[in-house]
C-alpha cells in the first residue's frame, strides 16, 4: 500500500476543510477569540497544502535512480 499516497490525500482533505471552514467561521463572527483561532485554522490548512506541494516530485520514473545522492 501507498502510504505517502494515503497520507497526501488526507492532508489535502483536512487542509482544504480547514482554509474552507477558517473563511466561513472568520467571516461569520464579530468575537476575536474566534476570528484569532479562524486566522489559524487557514494557516494551519496553507501549510498543509504547502507540505503536499513541496513533496509531490515535478517527474516520476520507475526504476530510475535520483541524479543526486545523498549520503553522511
Amino acid at each position: 500500500m501507498e502510504w505517502e499516497f494515503i497520507i497526501k490525500v488526507i492532508l489535502g482533505i483536512l487542509g482544504a476543510a480547514l482554509v474552507a471552514g477558517g473563511i466561513i467561521a472568520y467571516r461569520g463572527s464579530e468575537r476575536t477569540s474566534v476570528k484569532a483561532f479562524s486566522a489559524a485554522a487557514i494557516a494551519a490548512g496553507v501549510v498543509m497544502w504547502a507540505a503536499i506541494i513541496f513533496t509531490t516530485p515535478v517527474s516520476y520514473e520507475v526504476g530510475r535512480q535520483p541524479a543526486v545522492i545523498l549520503t553522511s
